[in-house]
């Protein structure tokens, strides 16, 4: 039930018991609400809607003789929503953060849920809200482009458990492939959608980039998960999703400027920190995103070296060779 829906019901409440001296039972409350709004609650959800109210203060009786709800002292009055200036704040931030989504589905819906809290605040509220906001900015990911038809099959595939056909084009081809596939999870990464899915040409776990997708479809036959299937096997939170590699144990050394920085953050809830006597810092995690950790660790420039495992060392030479022979 939403929190407009519940405001909904005790204003209900409220107002029969004030203004209507009919005593009524919860069944008949149930009948007003439903009458009114066209919800039906169960008696049981009167009753905890009631004890919420007695919680706030609410002067309610039961008469034996009438049986039904009444106030004792009729002047009582329903406190409104209250909300402190930092509670706005807070809402208003988030509202700017939602557009990190706004290439999904859930941004209407995380909309919708934003609209629904701002609507039950009292009339009363003075504090400007430009003044409040107007010093903040937050910053999001520039997001991928996905067709709505493409969310809208993966949607469905997901929660019936139904396999999808999906035409994607992978760079750098120029023709799209087709591939069935069971949708198992969805993964948000820095402004992109990523499909984790049972894919029936190569008979194991893939992941697709969401736009990439030119067309999706429902398929007719429903799956079963695989057994032992587990997300985190597939993907770190804190770098990506990249399912073809191993976990491993990486160290990374910082020096310079890039020593301070990185021990400014959590950049991963595994991560170990040791200050040298130089001032440069080395770093420990494991992770199953090896490829995505070459391109972190690149951002940081000639202040970062990979120093385990050997492997991604060697890919980080070349890679900045390559780099290197473009800038001759």
């Amino acid at each position: 039930m939403s929190i407009r829906g519940v405001m909904q019901r005790l204003a209900y409440i409220d107002n029969r018991l004030r203004h209507r001296k009919d005593y009524p039972s919860a069944p008949q409350l149930v009948e007003g609400l439903k009458e009114q709004f066209g919800e039906t609650p169960s008696t049981r959800t009167i009753h905890r809607d009631i004890e919420k109210m007695r919680e706030r203060g609410a002067p309610i009786e039961y008469d034996q003789y009438r049986q039904g709800y009444y106030y004792s002292h009729e002047n009582w009055q329903l406190p409104a929503l209250t909300l402190t200036e930092g509670d706005l704040m807070g809402l208003m931030v988030a509202d700017r953060a939602l557009a990190g989504y706004r290439n999904s589905p859930y941004y209407q819906q995380l909309r919708s849920v934003f609209n629904r809290l701002t609507e039950q605040l009292p009339d009363n509220v003075t504090i400007s809200s430009q003044d409040l906001i107007a010093n903040i900015s937050v910053i999001t990911d520039a997001v991928t482009q996905i067709k709505d038809s493409v969310w809208e099959a993966v949607r469905t595939g997901l929660y019936e458990h139904r396999s999808i056909e999906i035409h994607y084009q992978a760079p750098p081809y120029e023709d799209a492939v087709v591939r069935v596939v069971d949708p198992l999870h969805v993964v948000g990464h820095a402004g992109a959608w990523y499909l984790l899915c049972w894919s029936h040409h190569h008979e194991r776990i893939r992941v697709y980039a969401l736009n990439r997708v030119q067309r999706a479809k429902m398929g007719n036959s429903r799956f079963t998960r695989p057994d032992g299937f587990e997300v985190e096997q597939f993907i770190d939170p804190s770098f990506g999703v990249f399912v073809d590699e191993s976990a491993v144990d990486v160290v990374v050394r910082f020096d310079g400027e890039a020593a301070t920085l990185i021990a400014e953050r959590n950049w991963h809830p595994q991560q170990r920190i040791e200050h040298h006597e130089d001032g440069s810092k080395t770093m420990r995690f494991r992770t199953n995103q090896q490829s995505q950790m070459l391109f972190w660790a690149s951002r940081w420039g000639p202040q970062a070296e990979i120093l385990e495992p050997q492997e991604l060392r060697e890919r980080a030479a070349e890679w900045f060779r390559n780099t290197a022979e473009r800038y001759r």
